[in-house]
Protein backbone atom coordinates (compact mmCIF):
# COMPACT_ATOMS: atom_id res chain seq x y z
CA UNK A 1 0.00 0.00 0.00
CA UNK A 2 2.80 2.44 0.73
CA UNK A 3 4.13 1.78 -2.78
CA UNK A 4 0.82 2.73 -4.38
CA UNK A 5 0.59 5.87 -2.28
CA UNK A 6 4.15 6.83 -3.19
CA UNK A 7 3.57 6.54 -6.93
CA UNK A 8 0.39 8.56 -6.71
CA UNK A 9 2.29 11.34 -4.95
CA UNK A 10 4.79 11.56 -7.79
CA UNK A 11 3.35 12.46 -10.37
CA UNK A 12 -9.89 17.55 -8.88
CA UNK A 13 -21.44 21.65 -10.01
CA UNK A 14 -24.87 24.76 -9.32
CA UNK A 15 -25.05 27.72 -6.95
CA UNK A 16 -26.79 31.09 -6.75
CA UNK A 17 -25.01 34.33 -7.67
CA UNK A 18 -23.68 36.72 -5.03
CA UNK A 19 -26.24 39.22 -3.62
CA UNK A 20 -26.48 42.43 -5.62
CA UNK A 21 -25.21 40.99 -8.91
CA UNK A 22 -27.33 40.04 -11.87
CA UNK A 23 -26.75 36.42 -13.05
CA UNK A 24 -24.94 37.64 -16.16
CA UNK A 25 -22.59 39.97 -14.27
CA UNK A 26 -21.90 37.32 -11.60
CA UNK A 27 -21.06 34.70 -14.22
CA UNK A 28 -18.70 37.09 -15.99
CA UNK A 29 -16.98 38.01 -12.71
CA UNK A 30 -16.43 34.42 -11.61
CA UNK A 31 -15.27 33.37 -15.07
CA UNK A 32 -12.81 36.26 -14.97
CA UNK A 33 -11.47 35.04 -11.62
CA UNK A 34 -10.79 31.60 -13.08
CA UNK A 35 -9.06 33.15 -16.10
CA UNK A 36 -6.83 35.12 -13.72
CA UNK A 37 -5.81 31.79 -12.16
CA UNK A 38 -4.98 30.43 -15.63
CA UNK A 39 -2.83 33.50 -16.29
CA UNK A 40 -0.99 33.02 -12.98
CA UNK A 41 -0.25 29.42 -13.94
CA UNK A 42 1.11 30.55 -17.32
CA UNK A 43 3.41 33.10 -15.69
CA UNK A 44 4.85 30.60 -13.17
CA UNK A 45 4.93 27.29 -15.02
CA UNK A 46 8.75 27.13 -15.38
CA UNK A 47 9.56 27.03 -11.67
CA UNK A 48 10.79 23.65 -10.42
CA UNK A 49 11.85 22.37 -6.96
CA UNK A 50 15.39 21.27 -6.17
CA UNK A 51 14.23 19.40 -3.05
CA UNK A 52 11.34 16.95 -2.71
CA UNK A 53 10.49 15.07 0.48
CA UNK A 54 7.94 12.25 0.58
CA UNK A 55 6.41 10.86 3.78
CA UNK A 56 4.33 7.74 3.14
CA UNK A 57 2.32 6.22 6.00
CA UNK A 58 0.14 3.15 6.46
CA UNK A 59 -2.43 3.83 9.19
CA UNK A 60 -4.46 1.71 11.58
CA UNK A 61 -8.16 2.19 12.26
CA UNK A 62 -7.40 4.94 14.78
CA UNK A 63 -5.42 6.88 12.18
CA UNK A 64 -2.08 6.07 13.80
CA UNK A 65 0.87 5.13 11.56
CA UNK A 66 1.93 1.48 11.61
CA UNK A 67 4.55 1.88 8.88
CA UNK A 68 6.43 5.03 7.88
CA UNK A 69 8.59 5.47 4.77
CA UNK A 70 10.53 8.65 3.99
CA UNK A 71 12.30 9.69 0.81
CA UNK A 72 14.51 12.75 0.33
CA UNK A 73 15.21 13.72 -3.28
CA UNK A 74 17.43 16.37 -4.83
CA UNK A 75 16.82 17.61 -8.38
CA UNK A 76 18.85 19.62 -10.85
CA UNK A 77 18.45 20.67 -14.46
CA UNK A 78 20.67 18.56 -16.72
CA UNK A 79 22.58 19.75 -19.75
CA UNK A 80 19.82 18.30 -21.95
CA UNK A 81 17.16 20.42 -20.23
CA UNK A 82 15.69 17.50 -18.30
CA UNK A 83 15.50 17.14 -14.55
CA UNK A 84 18.05 14.77 -13.04
CA UNK A 85 16.90 13.23 -9.77
CA UNK A 86 18.92 11.70 -6.96
CA UNK A 87 17.58 9.86 -3.93
CA UNK A 88 19.67 11.48 -1.22
CA UNK A 89 18.26 9.41 1.65
CA UNK A 90 15.46 6.98 2.48
CA UNK A 91 14.18 5.64 5.78
CA UNK A 92 11.83 2.77 6.59
CA UNK A 93 10.47 2.98 10.14
CA UNK A 94 13.61 4.86 11.11
CA UNK A 95 16.04 2.43 9.45
CA UNK A 96 18.29 3.79 6.70
CA UNK A 97 17.40 2.07 3.41
CA UNK A 98 19.13 4.47 1.01
CA UNK A 99 21.44 1.98 -0.68
CA UNK A 100 18.67 -0.57 -1.21
CA UNK A 101 16.13 1.94 -2.52
CA UNK A 102 18.39 4.12 -4.67
CA UNK A 103 18.00 1.84 -7.70
CA UNK A 104 14.30 1.21 -7.12
CA UNK A 105 12.75 4.62 -6.49
CA UNK A 106 12.97 7.70 -8.64
CA UNK A 107 10.95 10.67 -9.78
CA UNK A 108 10.29 10.67 -13.51
CA UNK A 109 10.45 13.71 -15.74
CA UNK A 110 7.00 13.65 -17.44
CA UNK A 111 8.63 14.70 -20.72
CA UNK A 112 10.28 11.28 -20.90
CA UNK A 113 6.88 9.71 -21.50
CA UNK A 114 7.46 6.71 -19.25
CA UNK A 115 4.80 5.03 -17.17
CA UNK A 116 5.00 2.77 -14.11
CA UNK A 117 5.39 -0.95 -14.63
CA UNK A 118 2.88 -1.88 -11.91
CA UNK A 119 -0.61 -2.20 -13.44
CA UNK A 120 -2.21 -1.24 -10.10
CA UNK A 121 -0.66 2.23 -9.96
CA UNK A 122 -0.95 5.53 -11.78
CA UNK A 123 1.76 8.04 -12.54
CA UNK A 124 0.18 11.48 -12.04
CA UNK A 125 2.32 14.43 -13.12
CA UNK A 126 2.57 17.20 -10.53
CA UNK A 127 2.83 19.66 -13.42
CA UNK A 128 -0.71 18.76 -14.50
CA UNK A 129 -3.41 21.17 -13.34
CA UNK A 130 -6.91 22.41 -14.24
CA UNK A 131 -5.24 25.82 -14.73
CA UNK A 132 -3.01 24.74 -17.64
CA UNK A 133 -3.90 27.28 -20.38
CA UNK A 134 -3.80 24.74 -23.22
CA UNK A 135 -6.15 22.38 -21.32
CA UNK A 136 -9.05 24.75 -20.63
CA UNK A 137 -11.24 22.95 -23.18
CA UNK A 138 -11.10 19.96 -20.80
CA UNK A 139 -12.22 21.92 -17.73
CA UNK A 140 -15.75 22.59 -16.48
CA UNK A 141 -16.10 24.91 -13.48
CA UNK A 142 -18.70 26.88 -11.57
CA UNK A 143 -18.32 29.26 -8.64
CA UNK A 144 -20.00 28.25 -5.41
CA UNK A 145 -21.49 30.52 -2.78
CA UNK A 146 -18.95 29.44 -0.16
CA UNK A 147 -16.08 31.71 0.81
CA UNK A 148 -13.31 30.90 3.27
CA UNK A 149 -10.23 32.53 4.79
CA UNK A 150 -7.24 30.31 3.93
CA UNK A 151 -3.71 31.17 5.04
CA UNK A 152 -4.57 34.85 5.22
CA UNK A 153 -6.33 34.91 1.83
CA UNK A 154 -10.05 35.49 1.37
CA UNK A 155 -10.97 32.74 -1.11
CA UNK A 156 -13.96 31.78 -3.21
CA UNK A 157 -14.75 28.15 -3.87
CA UNK A 158 -15.00 26.82 -7.42
CA UNK A 159 -16.32 23.32 -8.13
CA UNK A 160 -14.59 21.81 -11.13
CA UNK A 161 -14.16 18.74 -13.31
CA UNK A 162 -10.96 18.28 -15.29
CA UNK A 163 -10.47 15.63 -17.98
CA UNK A 164 -6.84 14.64 -18.41
CA UNK A 165 -4.91 11.41 -19.00
CA UNK A 166 -2.30 9.17 -17.42
CA UNK A 167 0.11 6.57 -18.76
CA UNK A 168 -0.15 3.08 -17.30
CA UNK A 169 1.92 0.18 -18.62
CA UNK A 170 2.62 2.12 -21.79
CA UNK A 171 -1.05 2.87 -22.49
CA UNK A 172 -2.71 6.29 -22.26
CA UNK A 173 -5.94 6.28 -20.24
CA UNK A 174 -8.46 9.01 -19.48
CA UNK A 175 -8.48 10.37 -15.93
CA UNK A 176 -10.89 12.86 -14.38
CA UNK A 177 -10.23 15.16 -11.44
CA UNK A 178 -13.40 16.14 -9.55
CA UNK A 179 -13.21 18.58 -6.68
CA UNK A 180 -12.82 22.14 -5.45
CA UNK A 181 -10.44 25.00 -6.20
CA UNK A 182 -10.04 27.88 -3.75
CA UNK A 183 -9.13 31.15 -5.51
CA UNK A 184 -8.29 34.43 -3.83
CA UNK A 185 -10.99 37.03 -4.38
CA UNK A 186 -9.84 39.79 -6.67
CA UNK A 187 -6.50 38.34 -7.79
CA UNK A 188 -7.62 34.80 -8.75
CA UNK A 189 -4.53 33.39 -7.00
CA UNK A 190 -5.01 29.60 -6.55
CA UNK A 191 -4.44 28.82 -2.87
CA UNK A 192 -5.74 25.26 -2.55
CA UNK A 193 -7.04 22.37 -4.66
CA UNK A 194 -9.02 19.41 -3.30
CA UNK A 195 -10.08 16.54 -5.54
CA UNK A 196 -10.52 12.84 -6.14
CA UNK A 197 -9.74 10.78 -9.24
CA UNK A 198 -12.02 8.79 -11.56
CA UNK A 199 -11.32 5.98 -12.09
CA UNK A 200 -9.31 5.07 -9.02
CA UNK A 201 -6.32 2.74 -9.29
CA UNK A 202 -7.04 -0.94 -8.78
CA UNK A 203 -7.21 -1.84 -5.05
CA UNK A 204 -7.70 1.80 -4.05
CA UNK A 205 -11.18 2.16 -2.52
CA UNK A 206 -11.14 5.89 -1.81
CA UNK A 207 -8.75 8.78 -2.37
CA UNK A 208 -8.64 12.50 -1.65
CA UNK A 209 -5.83 14.80 -2.81
CA UNK A 210 -5.04 18.26 -1.46
CA UNK A 211 -2.65 20.63 -3.24
CA UNK A 212 -1.37 23.64 -1.29
CA UNK A 213 0.48 26.49 -2.99
CA UNK A 214 3.18 28.82 -1.71
CA UNK A 215 1.63 32.27 -1.93
CA UNK A 216 4.22 34.19 0.12
CA UNK A 217 5.93 35.68 -2.93
CA UNK A 218 3.64 37.44 -5.47
CA UNK A 219 6.08 36.77 -8.33
CA UNK A 220 6.50 33.08 -7.50
CA UNK A 221 3.37 30.95 -7.27
CA UNK A 222 4.47 27.32 -6.80
CA UNK A 223 3.21 24.04 -5.41
CA UNK A 224 4.41 23.60 -1.82
CA UNK A 225 2.67 20.44 -0.57
CA UNK A 226 0.56 17.54 -1.83
CA UNK A 227 -1.31 15.32 0.61
CA UNK A 228 -3.02 12.17 -0.65
CA UNK A 229 -5.08 10.08 1.75
CA UNK A 230 -7.43 7.18 1.28
CA UNK A 231 -8.15 3.52 1.77
CA UNK A 232 -7.12 0.49 -0.22
CA UNK A 233 -6.79 -3.23 0.11
CA UNK A 234 -7.58 -6.64 -1.28
CA UNK A 235 -10.68 -8.74 -0.50
CA UNK A 236 -11.44 -8.23 3.24
CA UNK A 237 -8.12 -6.56 4.06
CA UNK A 238 -8.42 -2.77 4.30
CA UNK A 239 -5.57 -0.33 4.83
CA UNK A 240 -5.64 3.41 5.26
CA UNK A 241 -2.77 5.40 3.81
CA UNK A 242 -1.51 8.96 3.75
CA UNK A 243 1.28 10.40 1.63
CA UNK A 244 2.63 13.91 2.11
CA UNK A 245 4.98 15.36 -0.49
CA UNK A 246 6.69 18.71 0.11
CA UNK A 247 8.50 20.79 -2.51
CA UNK A 248 11.15 23.40 -1.70
CA UNK A 249 14.15 25.34 -3.01
CA UNK A 250 12.43 26.42 -6.21
CA UNK A 251 14.30 27.98 -9.09
CA UNK A 252 13.60 28.94 -12.70
CA UNK A 253 15.72 27.50 -15.49
CA UNK A 254 18.02 29.86 -17.34
CA UNK A 255 16.99 30.99 -20.82
CA UNK A 256 19.39 28.42 -22.28
CA UNK A 257 17.99 25.58 -20.14
CA UNK A 258 14.38 26.55 -20.93
CA UNK A 259 14.97 26.18 -24.68
CA UNK A 260 16.35 22.62 -24.43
Amino acid sequence: MSKAALLLALFLFAFSPCPGDSPGRAAAATSGLWQKAVHIHRQNRLWYPERITILSEVLNRRGQPTSVTQFFFSLRMGADGRLDTELARSLKNGEDTTLKMREKVRIRDPRQGEGPDDEDTYSVSISDSPFVPERQHSVAFQAGGEKRLLFGHSCQRFDFSYRTSIVRKGETEELIWNGMAWLEEGSGLPVKLEFTLTPLPSRIRSLWAIYLYDTAHPDRWVLSKVTISGQGGFLFIRKQFRTTTTFSDYRRPTAKEATK
